[in-house]
């Protein structure tokens, strides 16, 4: 029998630049979003996350989906 996997949610994560510390390094911050619809496809995605950045009026450092799947044996 073969594996399944069936997604059971997604999440993302947005990493952003906010400042420099005392040292003149960088301080990244991170939101955390959950209840991404699991069928959303990445563009839409990121598409939503670069609307978020124009809100924060911070520069997108990075962007993390985390998608949770359950593995049954079918």
């Amino acid at each position: 029998m073969a594996a399944k996997s069936t997604k059971l949610e997604s999440s993302m994560v947005l990493k952003y630049k906010d400042g420099t510390d005392k040292n003149g390094k960088d301080k990244i911050k991170k939101l955390n979003f959950s209840k991404v619809k699991t069928s959303a496809v990445d563009q839409d995605v990121f598409d939503v996350a670069k609307s978020i950045e124009t809100l924060l009026g911070k520069t997108l450092n990075e962007l993390i989906r985390v998608d949770q799947n359950g593995i049954t044996n079918a």
